[in-house]
């Protein structure tokens, strides 16, 4: 039993001597101070507010058209006979080529026998009109002997006398003269020429058909004027210009032409909320155009002064960008004058303040920061 009190007694003691020295010890060594950690500043990327034109790429794809369709629509009766090229669907032709001609010889003899009866009352009246009005018997004289039967008819002199004009009707010369001018813009419309150069693209009736008044013979289109048809966002319309050029390629980029802004529609297409832009393009020989073929178009627009760019991702909450004020990061709105696929071109910033231009994450307002 002793030796155990004993035993107990030495362990605690040992303890308490263990303690006493690690105490003595540690007070020994010197506290360490503690250091308050620095605010370090983030970098940021940052460009000042500088506000001049803008010029972006506005690109579009539509279909090519020509400028001018013509139905060819018969004012006369009669049998359609060639013309100087065949009347045939695809077939080209040059201006002032005869595309149609129909039957006109019974109302070419018929206009011959009216000159033929108005020369002869022209004859009849000459001596009357010597003795009754000498001084201007050389001018009916005059107009008698430019009268051929087959060509077409000469002006009428001016008459200022109210009795040479009561004569005149009174012997039915006015009458006869402006039915023969009539017969003769009759016989014009038997004869159809090119209005321009081109291609016609539907023909109705065929050489040997009978065409009727208001009969459609064919259908033409201008080959050498073409023009484009472009679908624009509406925010993009106010920044194209009538007359602007525009560069017009092929859907592969192989080939280029030049165009220009001949008209911009003044109403919205219901289907694709976009407004309608018509440029002219020229066609040529060695590049040729076809109507119907798909082009894009790509010209640029411009913001005249007081705009900016910057990349669309430094924009958030649709309209707030961070801005550097004395090394401090703050909130700004802006005002977006266009949204372009990765920029948007703004203002409404005071010019020589940094605007960040990359997206921030986990900082806040009034944070320190300096710009790279």
């Amino acid at each position: 039993m002793r030796r155990k009190i004993i035993v107990v007694v030495s362990i605690i003691a040992i303890l308490v001597i263990s303690f006493m020295a690690m105490s003595y010890f540690s007070g020994l060594q010197e506290t360490p101070e503690t250091e308050i950690p620095e605010d370090v500043a983030r970098k940021v990327k940052a460009l000042p507010v500088k506000y001049e034109q803008v010029s972006y790429t506005i690109s579009s794809t539509g279909r090519l058209g020509s400028q001018s369709y013509v139905d060819i629509i018969s004012e006369v009766q009669g049998e359609i006979l060639p013309g100087n090229v065949p009347l045939k669907k695809g077939q080209r032709f040059k201006k002032g080529d005869l595309l149609i001609r129909i039957y006109d010889e019974i109302t070419d003899y018929n206009l011959k026998a009216a000159k033929s009866r108005f020369q002869n009352s022209i004859a009849n009246i000459l001596p009357d009109f010597k003795i009754d009005y000498p001084e201007d018997y050389q001018m009916i004289k005059d107009f008698f002997d430019a009268l051929k039967i087959y060509e077409p008819l000469p002006e009428l002199p001016e008459i200022t006398s109210d009795q040479q004009r009561i004569f005149l009707a009174s012997r039915n010369i006015l009458n006869d003269y402006f039915t023969i001018k009539s017969s003769e813009i009759q016989l014009g419309k038997h004869s159809i020429y090119a209005p321009f150069s081109g291609t016609f693209t539907e023909v109705m009736l065929e050489v040997g058909s009978i065409a009727n008044p208001g009969s459609r013979l064919a259908r033409i289109i201008n080959t050498g004027m073409l023009e484009l048809e472009l679908p624009v966002n509406v925010s993009d319309v106010k920044w194209i210009d009538k007359g602007d050029v525009v560069m017009v390629a092929s859907e592969d980029g192989s080939d280029e032409w030049k165009g220009t802004v001949i008209r911009k529609a003044d109403y919205v297409d219901r289907s694709t909320q976009s407004v309608s832009i018509f440029i002219s393009v020229k066609n040529n020989s060695e590049n040729p155009l076809y109507e119907g073929q798909y082009l894009r178009a790509s010209f640029d627009g411009k913001i005249t002064g007081n705009a900016m760019d910057i990349p669309r991702r430094a924009v958030f909450n649709n309209n707030m960008v961070y801005v550097v004020y004395d090394s401090t990061l703050r909130k700004a709105e802006i005002n977006i004058l266009k949204i372009n696929q990765q920029s948007m071109i703004i203002n409404g910033l005071d010019e020589g303040v940094h605007v960040v231009v990359e997206p921030l994450i986990n900082v806040v307002e009034g944070s320190t920061v300096e710009i790279y």
